[in-house]
This record gives C-alpha cells, sequence and structure tokens, in this order.
C-alpha cells in the first residue's frame, strides 16, 4: 500500500470517529442536563355532606335530626363507589405523590352514650376509611400507593337517630385527616414525615360546647435525584362563610408561608386553600402569591380560569364551577411542564353520585430548575 492510499485510510477512519463522536456527545450532553421531574395531584376527597346545618342546631332534637340528615348524605354519596372513579383519575395520570384532603375516617357506637353525658369521642366500629378504601382501588389496578405522611385534624363525635339500636341513638364518629401518598414503587425515596395544626382555628357555638374543626398540614421530603431532595407540602385551610372564619383562613395561609419558607429545598405545596385565584372571597390566595409562591395553573394556562369548585352536597347534578380552590403551588425552583384539571366529568348519568367529588382535582408535572 502506497504513502497516498495509507493517507486516505486514516483520514477516512478519522472521519468514522468524529462522526460518531457527533452522534453520541450531544445525546449524552442532553442526558446530563434532563432535568429532575416529578408529577404531582391534589385531589379532595369530599365528606360526602356539608355539614353546615350542625352549627345552626339550638336544641338537642336538631342536633339529631342534622346528624342524621348528614348520615344519610354520607351513606348516600357513597364513598366506595366514588372511589372507584378516583382511582381511574389517578390511573389516567399516576402522580408520583397525592396531596389529599377530607380524607376522612367514619366510626360508630352502636348504643350512644353521648345522650348519656360523654361527650369525648369515642366510638371505635369503622365504617368508611376514605384512604384505606382508595389505597385497595389501587392496587387491585396495579398500581399500589404508600401513605408516607397524614395530619389528623378535627376529630367530633354526635348522635344519630338510629332503629337498630337498643336506645334509638347511635353515636358516629368524623375525624378528618391531610394524607400524602406517593407511587409504592419510589416510596423509599421520602423520607421525614411532618404534620401538624395550625394556631388559628375558627369555633362555632353549639349545644354541646364552641365546636372547632381543626385544619392541618402535613410534608414529606423527598430523594428527586442524587444529591437534590425536595419538601411536598399538603394542607386544607379554613373555609368562607362568615368574617371570623375568613380572618382565620387568612392566618392559617400566612402560618402556610411561613411553614414552607422553613425548608432549604424546594417546595412543592398541594391543596385546597378555599380562596378564590381571581381575588373573588378572601385575600389568602393573593398573600400566597404575594409571599413568592408560583401558580402552576397560571403558569401552564393563564388564560383558562380551571376552576375546581363546586358540584352539589348529593353530587347529584351538573353545576358549573364558580372558583379555582384547589392548588398546586412551588416556589422559584420550579419549571411548570403540565397542569391540567382531572375528574370534571360525571362517572355515570345515573343513579347519583354522579361525581368523584364536589372538587375537582389538579394534576401537574413539575421539572427541578
Amino acid at each position: 500500500m502506497n504513502h497516498r492510499v495509507r493517507l486516505h485510510s486514516r483520514l477516512a477512519a478519522l472521519l468514522v470517529v468524529v462522526a460518531v463522536a457527533s452522534v453520541f456527545e450531544p445525546t449524552a450532553s442532553l442526558q446530563a442536563a434532563k432535568p429532575a421531574r416529578v408529577t404531582v395531584m391534589t385531589r379532595n376527597l369530599y365528606l360526602g355532606s356539608g355539614l353546615t346545618n350542625l352549627a345552626t342546631a339550638s336544641s338537642f332534637d336538631e342536633l339529631v335530626k342534622a346528624v342524621t340528615v348528614d348520615w344519610n348524605n354520607v351513606v348516600a354519596n357513597d364513598f366506595p363507589r366514588r372511589a372507584k372513579a378516583l382511582a381511574t383519575e389517578i390511573q389516567l395520570t399516576r402522580p408520583d405523590v397525592i396531596g389529599l384532603q377530607e380524607a376522612m375516617l367514619f366510626r360508630e357506637q352502636l348504643v350512644s352514650d353521648i345522650v348519656q353525658g360523654n361527650l369525648t369521642p369515642n366510638a371505635t366500629v369503622e365504617v368508611y376509611d376514605f384512604v384505606e378504601i382508595l389505597q385497595s382501588q389501587l392496587a387491585a389496578r396495579g398500581i399500589p400507593y404508600t401513605e408516607v405522611s397524614r395530619s389528623v385534624n378535627g376529630d367530633a363525635e354526635a348522635p344519630r337517630l338510629n332503629a337498630e339500636s337498643p336506645i334509638g341513638f347511635t353515636d358516629v364518629r368524623i375525624t378528618d385527616h391531610d394524607v400524602i401518598l406517593v407511587r409504592a414503587a419510589i416510596a423509599d425515596k421520602f423520607t421525614n414525615p411532618q404534620d401538624g395544626h395550625y394556631h388559628a382555628q375558627f369555633s362555632v357555638p353549639s349545644i354541646g360546647g364552641p365546636l372547632t374543626f381543626t385544619r392541618g398540614w402535613a410534608s414529606i421530603d423527598y430523594a428527586i435525584a442524587p444529591g437534590r431532595t425536595v419538601r411536598v407540602f399538603d394542607t386544607h385551610l379554613e373555609t368562607t362563610g362568615s368574617a371570623a372564619a375568613e380572618n382565620v383562613q387568612v392566618a392559617q395561609g400566612n402560618e402556610a408561608v411561613a411553614l414552607i419558607n422553613e425548608s432549604d429545598d424546594p417546595v412543592i405545596a398541594l391543596g385546597d386553600f378555599n380562596s378564590a385565584a381571581d381575588g373573588s372571597t378572601t385575600p389568602t390566595y393573593s398573600n400566597l402569591i404575594g409571599a413568592g409562591l408560583q401558580d402552576v395553573w397560571t403558569s401552564v394556562q393563564p388564560f383558562n380560569p380551571g376552576r375546581t369548585c363546586c358540584q352539589p352536597e348529593l353530587l347529584d347534578r351538573l353545576r358549573i364551577p364558580s372558583e379555582r380552590i384547589d392548588l398546586i403551588l412551588t416556589d422559584g425552583s420550579w419549571h411548570a411542564a403540565l397542569a391540567v384539571r382531572t375528574g370534571v366529568l360525571p362517572f355515570r348519568l345515573s343513579p347519583p353520585p354522579l361525581w368523584a367529588s364536589d372538587h375537582f382535582g389538579v394534576f401537574a408535572t413539575l421539572e427541578l430548575r
């Protein structure tokens, strides 16, 4: 082989190496630059009744009647059936993390001891455990979720009429929770579960004394990538309806901001904040944004009102939602790639319940900057 042929062969080999490098080097760079990603959902499960009639009961008979109506609503709203629809939403989106609100536990005591003077919640017979029911539905579909953090909030008990009770009254106990679920396959990446109650709480007078439906929060740390940890925060703030309740909600929102700011890591806040994003109800939403939090929905869909609340108490007809109160908020560490509502269509046309909840859910894909 002469000198010129050898030179051409070496040049050809060099071109092959350069060509191979040009194919694989950008791919490697892209992989190295690929951002850490997490998918999240916020979902108010709806306890099954409004409970507003309890606060207006002025006598024992009125209280028992109100509790009986509310219990009948809870039964009619059939959470085991609604959980199937909720599981379908989760199956379609498969979020890494789910923040649940109104994750209720209902218990009863066949023979009421409240009518005998014991006002301490002590019913132990489980009727509905919303989280357990939902987890069972998810596991049955091959997409198990693990609970990693829980706040035990309001816990109250009251009597209802029940012809099956020897004394005609059965006590119903309702315990509210905020719960964070994660995909079981990545549960080992979550640590440091925390929970607590807000200092600001709203109470109303009742015939048994002041009635406080305690509000709280739960959080968890997630090792999203090697050397990178983020915090997920889940909460449910006080409702509106009176100036006193709204003032408490604003105070709770301020406490939530302080809790979020305690984290040195990037934060995602999920929840039912009960403050309309259009500013039509309380200033809580504006305060959250003013404190530096970013609304994922407006980042992705700035021209879509994205209303999430609420359907009728008995979930028996269509109502156009009037406000967006179910939020996914972040600090400045995140890029919002996707945000959509879930549960926006009835899961059946009849019989009621037609909706998975009185709220719509919100799902988002977030990338760590």
